[in-house]
């Protein structure tokens, strides 16, 4: 008898003895605290009160678990949100102990090889992205620095560089601010920035607004704060590259995840998922449950379409394409990580896509939306020759074209644009997924 199995007669008969003994059911999402700390608690309350369920409350039994007491047709129901880590939340998918996991990324090959009953994880059925984090690398408003590479990030923040005259960007001393204690800001700067290395003395603050006002005060200041941070007046965001284009945080550049300082919130359940759990899960990732997202104070994945540019980066076939056009914001990218890591599987959506796929049908079913048209603009890795790269976009974006064509949707032109306009160097881990992508523009 397989693991699985065993896990999900496991799980019937603890239901059953529960439900024999007056219990009421239990539906029990562990893992990232930046989850369960506000996201998934106030979408859980939106999708409870959605399918009919009454009397929803909220009780605190434990300083990491939050419950929702609810009943539905006289049939009580509690939903469970356990605070640990991505990993812990992952580990009790696996064991059985939690039927969907909260995680800021994606499993690593280890966890993978440790849930291989689950199921495929890269699957839109399994891999929910519930909304987007991410953090704004912020700088006084006369601080003359526009752009910054995650390398010079790295020397700014361990203490590396100690003169704003090193990046050519005035004469004054860096002066580092920092928000106390742990934070999902700090959490992605350690990941995708620091990778080890240690952050330098720096003032500290007691929370992002304080920091903020800070350096609205001090020429010389740089700090983090999360994406969901409001800035204020005195402060701006700088634009990030990793060896490719800067790209500032603005709210296409986020939902897009062009901008490298944005990660995804996950969702996760097996393949054996029960009902409700599948039910929240797909709850979440429609329009109601990312109105929640967005009442939560994060970034939901809502389609609504770009401000037109005045100038755009790139080469001039590509700015004379999308003149006057809307970009959506979205860059649909394919899965390279799931099962198959070959190039049968680069042709596969990734289990955004799928979903973004969706959302744009209905928003341009929308009446304001009807009769307007869409540009298909596919990009490639540029690690190969500079034709195999060609047709690689060229192909991507063909795939994204008949795709939209056949849900009856108008597409004006289809284009690929080879290795233009890169967002990560070439050869590193997970350049390949960041660089091939299509973006949709709206005319």
């Amino acid at each position: 008898m397989s693991r699985a199995i065993v896990v999900l007669l496991l799980f019937l008969f603890h239901s059953v003895c529960a439900q024999a003994q007056g219990e009421p059911e239990r539906m029990r999402i562990h893992g990232s605290q930046t989850l369960a700390a506000k996201l998934v608690p106030a979408v859980a309350e939106a999708w409870l009160r959605d399918i009919g369920y009454v009397g929803i409350r909220r009780e605190q039994p434990a300083p990491n678990r939050t419950e929702l007491h609810a009943s539905r047709d006289g049939q009580p129901l509690v939903v469970e949100i356990v605070a640990s880590s991505s990993a812990q939340g992952f580990a009790a998918l696996v064991d059985g102990r939690a039927q969907i996991a909260m995680t800021t990324r994606r499993p690593t090959a280890a966890e993978l090889d440790a849930g291989w009953q689950l199921g495929d994880l890269a699957s839109h059925d399994q891999e929910f992205a519930l909304a987007l984090d991410g953090a704004a690398v912020v700088v006084n408003r006369a601080n003359p620095v526009a752009k910054l590479s995650l390398r010079q990030l790295r020397a700014l923040f361990s203490g590396e560089i100690r003169h704003w005259s090193e990046l050519g960007a005035g004469a004054g001393p860096v002066r580092l601010h920092r928000v106390d204690g742990a934070n999902s800001a700090r959490d992605l700067i350690d990941e995708r920035v620091m990778q080890g290395a240690r952050h330098a003395a720096a003032q500290r603050h007691a929370d992002a607004p304080a920091l903020l006002r800070a350096i609205a005060a001090d020429p010389w200041g740089i700090g983090f704060v999360s994406l969901r941070q409001g800035l204020g007046a005195g402060v701006r965001p700088v634009a990030i590259e990793e060896g490719g284009r800067a790209i500032a945080p603005t709210r296409v550049g986020v939902q897009s995840e062009d901008y490298p300082l944005t990660r995804r919130l996950y969702l996760y359940g097996s393949q054996m998922m029960g009902a409700l759990s599948r039910s929240f899960a797909l709850y979440a990732m429609g329009r109601r449950g990312q109105d929640a997202v967005a009442r939560a104070g994060h970034f939901a994945l809502t389609l609504r379409p770009g401000q037109r540019q005045a100038s755009l980066a790139g080469p001039g076939d590509y700015r004379a394409l999308v003149d006057g056009a809307q970009r959506l914001p979205l860059s649909l990218r394919f899965n390279l990580t799931g099962q198959n890591d070959s190039g049968i599987a680069a042709s596969v959506y990734d289990s955004r896509a799928v979903r973004d796929l969706e959302r744009l049908e209905a928003f341009m079913r929308l009446p304001p939306n009807r009769g307007r048209r869409l540009l298909v603009i596919g990009f490639a890795d540029g690690t190969g020759p500079a034709a195999t790269s060609l047709m690689m976009s060229n192909d991507r974006a063909d795939l994204v074209a008949q795709e939209l064509i056949s849900r009856g949707l108008v597409v004006e032109r289809v284009r690929g644009m080879g290795a233009a306009l890169p967002l990560a160097r070439t050869g590193a881990p997970g350049d390949r997924y960041r660089n091939e992508r299509v973006e949709v523009w709206l005319r």
